[in-house]
């Protein structure tokens, strides 16, 4: 019984640094995609200032269904190329900026939210901001994070 007793204790003074160590290892692994999934959300929204319809298309999923505030419906990507190219005809001197509020990752899934500010100078020299609260998710498709949704509301 003692033996019993000893080796328990040899067990768990041995396997309890290993398993802070898998969860070290788990942390650094969900914050690196954190940065990487924040990373792309700054690409997405630069690529509307640019009017690069290419670049945003390209980080879209296959099966991408979004729904963006503007639209009375939700549309899938063929659709969105056509708002794109209504909406964002050219580059606008437009300033985005981002106000993370929230995200969750679970293994190939990543749900982001976050405010956009979008404030521009009207031709009469007015200035005009608007915020809305955005919503993606994003998932792996062919070892690459795309969006598969989203949703836009403006504040």
């Amino acid at each position: 019984m003692t033996n019993l007793i000893f080796i328990l204790i040899l067990l768990c003074f041995f396997i309890t640094p290993l398993f802070a160590q898998v969860e070290e290892i788990k942390n650094r692994k969900l914050g690196k995609v954190e940065d990487e999934i924040w990373s792309f959300e700054e690409d997405y929204i630069s690529y509307f200032r640019e009017a690069n319809h290419e670049a945003i298309l390209s980080l879209y999923h296959s099966q991408f269904l979004g729904w963006p505030d503007s639209e009375l419906h939700p549309a899938g990507k063929t659709r969105a190329a056509e708002f794109l190219e209504e909406k964002y005809p050219e580059p606008t001197q437009s300033v985005f900026n981002i106000k993370r509020e929230g995200i969750r990752i679970v293994e190939d899934v990543v749900i982001t939210h976050y405010l956009l500010n979008i404030s521009w100078t009207e031709d009469e020299g007015v200035e005009q901001t608007r915020e809305s609260r955005l919503t993606h998710t994003w998932i792996k498709e062919d070892s690459h994070w795309k969006i598969l949704g989203g949703m836009s509301s403006r504040q």
